[in-house]
């Protein structure tokens, strides 16, 4: 299967988000969205694609699941017509934002059968890598090659982010050429 016929699941990332919140002290927005774009950088290398099925941008604290953030934006309420109806009423007894807009409340457990054994392990594995870090390390680290590429576009078009397709994230791999060739077939 090709990364591109995953299609992005809000099901699936809500419990992604529930899951990495109530994994972490004090879990943020920033913290959420990092950890789900190393856990979906783990899945690439062992699976060859994004679980999350997600569509990563560049903004300037790091990638960002634009899905994933969106559902974060109805979890605080946001009435964006970005963000679809669907995100709200799944936030709604699930996750909320705290007060100043950045701590990520979780309302319910994470439901773990929604996800598959390897999105789980390449969650804990992010949690257990990138989990501890702080704002600034975690900034950092997400600022790679993959960001580092899609940022400059967006730089020189005006937009203030900019796409980061799956096959630039799958060059920022270890094994790389290996999950390119798969990508490509």
């Amino acid at each position: 299967m090709v990364a591109s016929e995953i299609t992005f699941a809000p099901e699936r990332a809500l419990e992604s988000v529930l899951y990495i919140a109530s994994h972490v002290a004090n879990p943020t927005i920033h913290e959420v969205l990092k950890l789900c774009y190393f856990a979906d950088k783990l899945h690439l290398a062992k699976y060859g694609w994004l679980a999350s099925g997600d569509d990563y941008v560049a903004m300037k604290f790091g990638p960002v699941g634009s899905g994933t953030y969106n559902l974060l934006r109805a979890a605080r309420g946001d009435q964006s017509g970005w963000i679809h109806p669907l995100f709200s009423e799944l936030a709604r007894d699930a996750l909320a934002i705290g007060e100043g807009g950045r701590s990520v409340v979780v309302l319910r457990e994470p439901d773990r059968s929604k996800l598959s054994e390897a999105e789980l392990l390449c969650l804990d594995e992010a949690l257990r890598e990138y989990g501890n870090m702080s704002f600034p390390q975690r900034t950092e680290l997400s600022h790679d090659a993959a960001w580092r590429e899609a940022w400059d576009a967006a730089a020189e078009d005006e937009v203030g982010q900019s796409p980061m397709p799956v096959e630039a994230i799958a060059r920022t791999l270890p094994n790389a050429a290996e999950v390119l060739e798969h990508l490509r077939s």
